[in-house]
Parts: C-alpha cells; structure tokens; sequence
C-alpha cells in the first residue's frame, strides 16, 4: 500500500480519472449551452416550489445515487451549485456525500457481500473487492482527493475492511471537500455563463490532479540521482 503511488499504472489510472473529471464537467456545460434554456431565476423558482424540502430533496437522492452503484454522481455537485450557489451547493453535496458514505459503509459492514451482491453490478461487487484488499488510512486519502475510483465502491470497500468507522468518516468529509468546492465554483460559473471563472476552475482542476503525478515524477528522479552516485562508489 505505501508503494500505491510509484506504481506506474495507478499514476496513469490517476491520470485518466483526472480527465474523466474534466470531461464529464465541460460536457455537462457544453450540454447547458446548447439544450439548457432555463434561466437562474426559473431554476430558484422551480426549486422554491419545493420549499424547504429542496435541499432535502437533493441530498436523499444524492446519496440513495451512492448506495446503488455504479450510478453516476459526478454531474451532482456541479447541479447544486448551479441551483443552490456555491456555498449552499456545497454545503449541501457534502452533507450527502456523508450521509451516502455512511450507509454504504455500514450496509457493507453489517449486512455483507450478500446484500451488496443486491444493490450493485457484479463487476461493481469485483471492484469493491478488490479495493477492500488493499484499502487503508493512506489509499482512502487518495481516493478521496482524487475520486479516480467511485465514491460509493470506496465506502463499500471500507465497510468490508476493519477500518474504524470514525476515521473513515473525517477522512471522507475532508478529504472530498477540495474537489467539491471546485466543483461548486464551476457549476456557479456555468450558471451565471462567466467564462473567466469557468476556465480557472478547469485549470484548477487540472492541477489538482496532476500536482501528486508531478510530485510522484520529482521523487523517482531525486531517488534515481540519489542511487546512482551510491552505485558509482561501489
């Protein structure tokens, strides 16, 4: 587990989800250009019908999106932001985010394999296995900051381990939470249509995912250039 991260193919894997990321939000504003004719106000007043029970709303379905793997909860974050605001968006996305990863953990610690069997894939129910052989403190981080690996195989994967649910749960809610605010920053940027602060978020965005393969790049190298004088002396 502590090589997770100098095993080329978790890189390249780190890579891709990073642009699965990226993709996914351009297309939902590409989709919101071309088929979306709402305006913000229409939006707000759509979801004031609702009342009180807007916020609620999304975040029960947000996390029932969790217990039923793989359905996609990527394009979430970015609609709440673009309904609700960013800092409600956000509030109300990882308020979800611990609700859904709650029930997953424990409906994976207490009922088990049979009952996960039900509510997913058989390649979901693979997946989950093995990232249950392998999850610890250090790769839940990981996979919480960069959400290569669906939020929902993770917290079934961990109700499998004998990981306490306490760090589970801190480790979840905080180390989802830089992806989240920029998700929130970009799906208010789709909204209100400003294109300057929908390119910085992308860019941001970018980098978040590639700041640890470019650290993960200068710590080889330093390591190469440590071992090669050592080697030369002998």
């Amino acid at each position: 587990m502590q090589n997770w991260f100098t095993d080329r193919r978790r890189i390249v894997l780190l890579l891709l989800g990073g642009v699965a990321v990226i993709a996914i939000l351009v297309g939902a504003y590409l989709a919101y250009e071309r088929w979306f004719p709402w305006e913000q106000a229409e939006i707000e007043e759509w979801i004031d019908g609702f009342g009180v029970w807007g916020p609620i709303v999304y975040i029960v379905v947000f996390a029932l999106s969790m217990l039923f793997a793989p359905l996609p909860t990527a394009p979430m974050p970015l609609i709440a932001a673009a309904v609700f605001g960013p800092a409600l968006g956000f509030l109300y996305t990882i308020s979800a985010t611990a609700i859904g990863s709650t029930i997953c953990f424990w409906v994976a610690r207490r009922l088990g394999r049979p009952t996960l069997r039900k509510v997913t894939s058989q390649r979901a129910l693979d997946k989950i296995d093995e990232l249950g052989e392998r999850l610890g403190i250090r790769l839940l981080i990981v996979l919480r900051l960069f959400p290569i690996a669906g939020v929902d195989y993770v917290s079934y994967a961990a109700g499998l381990t004998q990981m306490r649910f306490a760090s589970y749960i801190v480790i979840s809610v905080l180390a989802s939470s830089p992806i989240l605010i920029l998700a929130a920053v970009l799906g208010d940027a789709v909204l209100e249509r400003n294109r300057e602060i929908l390119v910085g978020a992308l860019i941001a965005i970018v980098l978040f995912f590639a700041a640890p393969v470019v650290w993960v790049w200068w710590r080889q190298r330093r390591r190469r250039g440590q071992a090669e004088p050592a080697s030369s002396e002998r």
